[in-house]
């Protein structure tokens, strides 16, 4: 399939039935006061986790046909309500479902998950997609290694969905699927990962891009390149995270998304913090190398932004530790300077090489360190 960088639509389908709709709901009364349904998409103000806990605190998020409400957190340590109406719930399995078909999983497959099923939505936003398709879902939830492996077993599930580090716990302990889905942590944004976790289960792995606020939005295809978009539930863009302008296909920055039929608690351009590319092919939209990154702490160095966690994220895929690393900047003569400690060992020359082909800048300094405590982000700029 040959992959493009067209721009994509300029935005989401039949705006103004959209902006008719939600503005009808208390959490965007005030914001689209001033936008008519016919307003360019441009002009349609974001939406952020700060206005959301605003929102609640006013009690503007419930919704009287909700039926079902999961809590998140959110800031300062805190939980949000999310609520979702029957719709709601029928749409994201539609949506769910045909990705996960998409992705492999048969109607006559036991799919085992292994994400909790308590407060936060977790294991429901795999259980809606997979009961719609007609998989038989086995709710596990997360832990009890043993008796996850005899469940595996005895009922001869295909299909487990999991987070990749507790996927690797099972397969190192002897647990076989052929196919795994996995969400929660990054996967293909780790270089080396997928490789590891597939060697472990003997399974074909796949990528998947979830929130318990917007619910399921890009799942991986068996051709392994790239997340595709669940274009009949959610519209997602990337935006610059410092002037909030839209990206052309291919620039990683802030990722965005919209919902298109939710009800409850629908969101409209809700900045995510998530980092990423989007790439839009002649079958959908992708997203090429999943989500790589958070934009906060963003730096602005040597021209160029620089987000501390795809540095982590980076280092990772190095098989070094990236819980324990120093990213150092200061000014010299004028300039900014960087450098980068990190615990491990490894090729100084292939590291610095794949730093200034990913960052778009030269290390100045580069220190590997079996015994390095990591400080995180040292900003001795001015």
């Amino acid at each position: 399939m040959t992959n493009t960088l067209s721009p994509p639509s300029s935005a989401p389908p039949d705006l103004p039935a959209l902006l008719s709709r939600l503005r009808q709901l208390p959490l965007y009364g005030a914001a689209l006061a001033g936008v008519p349904d016919t307003a360019d998409w441009l002009s349609v103000p974001f939406l952020t986790r700060e206005r959301l806990t605003e929102a609640f605190g006013a009690g503007e998020l419930a919704h009287p046909d909700a039926v079902r409400v999961h809590l998140t957190p959110h800031l300062g340590g805190g939980w949000l309500p999310e609520y979702a109406t029957r719709a709601d719930i029928q749409a994201h399995g539609k949506a769910g479902a045909a990705a996960f078909a998409r992705a492999g999983v048969r109607p006559s497959d036991h799919a085992q998950i292994a994400f909790g099923y308590h407060r936060f939505a977790g294991g429901w936003l795999m259980q809606d997609g997979l009961e719609a398709l007609g998989a038989k879902t086995i709710p596990f939830g997360p832990g009890e290694s043993e008796a996850q492996l005899e469940c595996l077993r005895q009922l001869g599930v295909r299909v487990l969905v999991s987070a990749p580090s507790f996927a690797q716990k099972l397969g190192e302990a002897g647990a076989r699927v052929e196919l795994m889905i996995s969400s929660g942590e990054p996967l293909t944004s780790i270089a080396g990962r997928r490789e590891k976790l597939e060697a472990a289960l003997s399974c074909a792995a796949l990528d998947c891009y979830a929130s318990s606020e917007a619910g399921l939005m890009a799942l991986e295809t068996p051709d392994q390149n790239g997340l595709k978009v669940l274009s009949d539930w959610v519209y997602l863009e990337v935006i610059d995270p410092e002037t909030g302008d839209i990206l052309p296909a291919g620039e990683r920055g802030e990722l965005v998304v919209t919902h298109l039929t939710k009800e409850a608690m629908p969101l409209l351009r809700f900045r995510t913090g998530d980092l990423t590319r989007l790439e839009h092919r002649p079958d959908g939209t992708y997203l090429p190398a999943g989500v790589f990154g958070n934009v906060g702490g963003m730096l602005k160095v040597k021209g160029v932004k620089l987000f501390p966690r795809e540095v982590g994220f980076w280092l990772a895929g190095y098989g070094l530790d990236h819980t324990q690393h120093t990213l150092r900047l200061w000014s010299q003569s004028g300039a900014d300077r960087v450098g980068l400690s990190v615990r491990g060992s490894g090729d100084l020359g292939a590291l610095r090489a794949d730093f200034q082909k990913r960052f778009a800048m030269k290390l100045d300094e580069l220190v590997l360190d079996d015994a390095h405590e990591g400080k995180g982000v040292q900003d001795k700029r001015g």
